[in-house]
């Protein structure tokens, strides 16, 4: 029995993120020494649930961890945030997934990601909780989980209400009947080119708006109601195919030290408005707002603000751009 009438449900990963931080990031063959080593909790599931519940929703997660170490810290972080926790599996055959991360005096990363139990998340695991689905105002999915997960979720979704929302990072092949079934596809700039290449699209000669706008417009006929393309500190372009209609939505300049988990903190928090009732464009400024405090300070859920801070943020950015 769910006591809560209005929250966000998010589905996907929660890894153990091992974070060294350096001057630079290495080439190929070649070691770089003298960085800082940091740990944080981290996996896109996990990321974008404290965004949610930080920025104020009441929040699901459903995910698979292991019975190990890591997995007991995991737990012990969700819960202490406020996070619902009962819906997460604890798989006794397969460790938590570990992401190692190296991070440059920009911020800039690279991430190699051991997934362990994300991976067993299964769709008969999904099968148990259809009416925690259903009921849900806004699900966030990402895809550190398999595709058939992902499948069976928008697909059990799509018999009630929630707005369903696909972040496609890490980016693989999605099938169309998975399009069909989303409300809102949130990738950055590279995802989005990719993805139209991974659905058969020939490459466009245009470039720049004009081919996020056109590659928004055919994602949109195959049934995707939203696209909403994230593009780091010069914000994000929105296309809304209902009414036929691009807007940009610029960034707050910031100096970033960390860009780790800013994505998530834009998505979890993007959720989370919609979810409180505020329309798309209103809740990409507070997922803006969240992302441009994220990114000037270390690890994924370490540096999400909370709502007293994306709040303030949200002022600073509407008297900066309206």
């Amino acid at each position: 029995m769910i006591n809560v009438k209005d929250y966000v449900i998010i589905i996907g990963s929660s890894n153990m993120d091992l974070n060294i931080y350096s001057e630079r990031l290495p080439k190929p063959g070649e070691t770089v020494t003298g960085g800082i080593f940091k740990q944080f909790l981290g996996g896109k599931g996990a990321n974008q649930s404290v965004a949610s519940v930080r920025s104020g929703s009441d929040t699901f997660f459903i995910a698979k961890i292991g019975r190990d170490a890591f997995g007991d810290q995991m737990i012990s972080q969700l819960r202490n945030e406020g996070i619902n926790i009962d819906y997460i599996i604890r798989d006794p055959n397969e460790p938590s997934g570990i992401a190692f991360i190296l991070i440059d005096k920009n911020g800039e990363n690279i991430i190699s990601v051991a997934p362990g139990a994300n991976v067993k998340l299964k769709p008969k695991d999904i099968e148990k909780h259809a009416d925690l689905i259903k009921n849900a105002n806004s699900l966030l999915v990402q895809m550190e989980i398999s595709i058939e997960t992902i499948k069976e979720i928008f697909s059990i979704a799509s018999k009630g209400n929630v707005i369903k929302i696909l972040n496609p990072a890490p980016l693989k092949p999605i099938p169309v009947d998975i399009l069909k079934n989303i409300d809102i596809i949130i990738p950055n700039k590279g995802e989005l080119i990719r993805l139209y290449s991974l659905l058969g699209f020939k490459e466009l000669k245009i470039r720049g708006y004009k081919e996020m706008i056109q590659i928004s417009k055919d994602l949109a006929r195959l049934g995707v109601r939203d696209v909403i393309t994230t593009l780091g500190n010069k914000g994000s372009l929105i296309y809304q195919s209902e009414i036929d209609k691009t807007t940009k939505i610029p960034a707050i300049k910031v100096h970033a030290i960390d860009t780790v988990g800013a994505g998530d903190c834009f998505n979890g928090v993007l959720a989370s408005k919609l979810n409180q009732g505020e329309d798309l464009i209103t809740s990409v400024k507070y997922a803006t707002s969240a992302a441009s405090i994220a990114v000037a300070r270390r690890g994924a859920q370490a540096s999400i603000p909370y709502l007293h801070e994306i709040e303030e943020k949200y002022k600073e950015y509407n008297r900066l751009f309206n």
